[in-house]
């Protein structure tokens, strides 16, 4: 059987597209301020970039299965919407981030938080259609 997401599709490359945008962010900051690789400590500014992607790497491993369960048991729409406020945060997470790592707290609301909450309701949801409710 042939299921047909776009909206969670869409939402999916978004967020590969930002974890690879991180990442040159990284490449980036690297050659700015001379960091070679394999080191990880540098200027505060390379260092901040480099977390910031780190922990949208970190982020993604729970995102993503959370991307799919959501359309499972809610449908295309609301997983949509979920990975489309999912990416605008984590946007906003690395760009505060990079420029001023205390400022990142609407980013990480957007993103981290929103994921929290969306695992509780996925766990909650598992557990009603394993009682037959809902």
């Amino acid at each position: 059987m042939t299921h047909y997401l776009p909206l969670t599709e869409g939402a999916l490359i978004a967020a590969l597209a930002i974890y690879v945008w991180s990442g040159i962010r990284v490449s980036q900051a690297r050659t700015k301020f001379g960091v070679m690789a394999p080191t990880v400590t540098g200027a505060p500014e390379f260092e901040r970039a480099f977390r910031a992607q780190q922990n949208t790497v970190e982020q993604m491993v729970l995102f993503v299965p959370l991307l799919g369960l959501a359309a499972l048991f809610w449908g295309d729409l609301w997983a949509g919407l979920y990975g489309a406020i999912w990416s605008v945060g984590r946007l906003i997470y690395i760009e505060t981030y990079i420029r001023a790592a205390g400022k990142r707290s609407l980013g990480f609301l957007l993103s981290g938080v929103l994921s929290l909450i969306v695992l509780i309701a996925v766990i909650v949801s598992f557990g009603l259609h394993q009682f037959g409710i809902g």
